[in-house]
């Protein structure tokens, strides 16, 4: 079933549409939320690519994979934070950051930085990652 995510960046609104489906990807030894999200009218190009994992604690997703298309067009339209927060709803759930993989830096920064000082976040100093509140 196509969802709807609405975002806003930089003074300027967006919608998208969404579609995820949950399996179990040896890679990262769990259940997977896999989500794709698309602008209408763009459903046969490259999507916004965005992963939860289901963590044995049954109360946790952690974030891991937020990546943009490969023309780099969703990059920049809010869509990270905003599915955090709407997954955080959606699923009833803490949504909870990955931390030291190939993309963390720049994740760190433009994501759960911005999202920490809107007050959306807070840090985990003791285990390095960002959970919503």
């Amino acid at each position: 079933m196509t969802r709807i995510l609405y975002t806003s960046k930089n003074e300027k609104n967006y919608t998208f549409l969404y579609d995820f489906q949950r399996k179990f990807l040896e890679d990262h030894n769990g259940n997977v939320l896999i989500f794709e999200i698309w602008e209408e009218g763009k459903e046969e190009f490259d999507k916004f690519s965005f992963m939860l994992r289901e963590m044995e604690n049954g109360t946790d997703l952690k974030v891991v994979d937020l990546f943009s298309d490969s023309k780099k067009y969703y990059l920049g339209k809010g869509i990270s934070r905003a599915m955090i927060l709407h997954c955080k709803n959606l699923f009833v759930k803490r949504i909870i950051s990955e931390r030291e993989n190939k993309n963390w830096e720049e994740a760190r920064t433009k994501v759960w930085e911005r999202m920490k000082a809107n007050g959306e976040v807070a840090y985990c100093e003791s285990k390095d990652f960002y959970f919503t509140i």
